[in-house]
């Protein structure tokens, strides 16, 4: 098994999801074939239009991705319609499958299969209601038996009470949003973040005033019950600022240049003085294809026949201050 695949990256199947073709919706997602020797998914069955069409099968390496918000195929719609219509001679699942406790009474119904993206090794199943009135997520190590229609998993039932509830995504959206709304000094940074939960998973991108702040909400999403796994991609002002500087500092066509860097919220304002309009076009150029920067304003002034360069100061001043976003300077020389 793939045991470095984060959780992020797993390919999520929900029974009843959309399916989408190289070119355009076509269907929902009714099975899942599993090869119970090797418990790989090897095929996935789908319903080509939402009430009266027929089933057809198609492997599973022609999906691209799986997740909440459906599952995407690189085939066309033609090519999916002329697929076969006879169910393959695998374990096949449905939402209507029972996931048992084993020495248990405890019954459920199959939620999701989540598999490995490249091998379509099982990864993990959610269980609906196995526990009364909640959703379970359980690991490969826990299922027991994958048979027609039927889901045995060996998990004792004290460890079974233990395990967090699987929480429908809006659910955690919310959660999420309130704890960081409550922390005020962060209110400044919300227009540059992009917070988003799917598949369990929290997704945290673009900009943030400091890397200690992007720290900060992810411990705070920890505390939030349900979550599997914590994204976080956002990019604090004072790494973009030292990052940035460097690149120019090592760019030929830039690194002879004291350029100032500024950023605010991924906004990225350029100061001091060149020598002409190429040197200033190219370092705009390169902040502008700089990962993370949203927007550059170039203030560089051109001066043909200054023997020495200097950089401007910071039109706030002072020293960074982690209190509103836009403090950092960093300078390429």
């Amino acid at each position: 098994m793939e045991k470095t695949t984060s959780i992020a990256e797993m390919q999520k199947f929900i029974f009843g999801s959309k399916v989408i073709c190289s070119d355009g919706e076509d269907g929902v997602l009714t099975h899942i074939g599993v090869d119970a020797s090797t418990r790989r998914l090897t095929h996935i069955g789908v319903k080509q239009g939402r009430f009266f069409g027929k089933t057809v099968y198609i492997p599973f390496n022609t999906v691209t991705n799986a997740s909440g918000n459906g599952v995407d195929l690189s085939i066309t719609r033609d090519a999916l319609a002329a697929a076969s219509k006879e169910a393959p001679a695998l374990t096949l699942l449905d939402g209507k499958s029972v996931v048992q406790q084993e020495g248990s009474a405890a019954r459920g119904t199959l939620l999701l299969v989540a598999v490995q993206p490249k091998s379509g090794e099982l990864a993990y199943i959610v269980a609906r209601s196995l526990r009364q009135g909640q959703d379970t997520l359980l690991r490969e190590e826990y299922v027991k038996e994958l048979d027609k229609e039927y889901v045995e998993v060996s998990i004792s039932e004290a460890a079974l009470q233990t395990l967090p509830p699987y929480r429908p995504d809006s659910e955690l959206q919310r959660e999420v949003e309130d704890i960081l709304f409550d922390l005020t000094p962060l209110h400044v940074d919300f227009k540059g973040m992009s917070v988003r939960v799917l598949d369990g998973v929290l997704y945290l991108n673009g900009n943030i005033s400091s890397a200690l702040r992007g720290d900060i909400v992810r411990d705070q999403a920890l505390g939030v019950l349900g979550l599997l796994a914590i994204e976080n991609h956002l990019i604090g002002d004072d790494r973009l600022a030292g990052d940035l500087a460097q690149k120019l500092a090592h760019d030929p066509r830039t690194h002879t240049l004291p350029i100032g860097v500024y950023p605010r919220l991924g906004v990225v304002r350029l100061s001091g003085a060149v020598h002409n309009v190429q040197q200033k076009n190219a370092a705009e150029e390169i902040a502008r294809k700089f990962p993370g920067v949203q927007g550059v304003i170039n203030d560089l002034i051109v001066k043909p026949d200054a023997e020495m360069l200097r950089v401007m100061s910071s039109s706030e001043g002072g020293e960074a201050i982690d209190k509103v976003p836009g403090k950092y300077i960093r300078h390429t020389k």
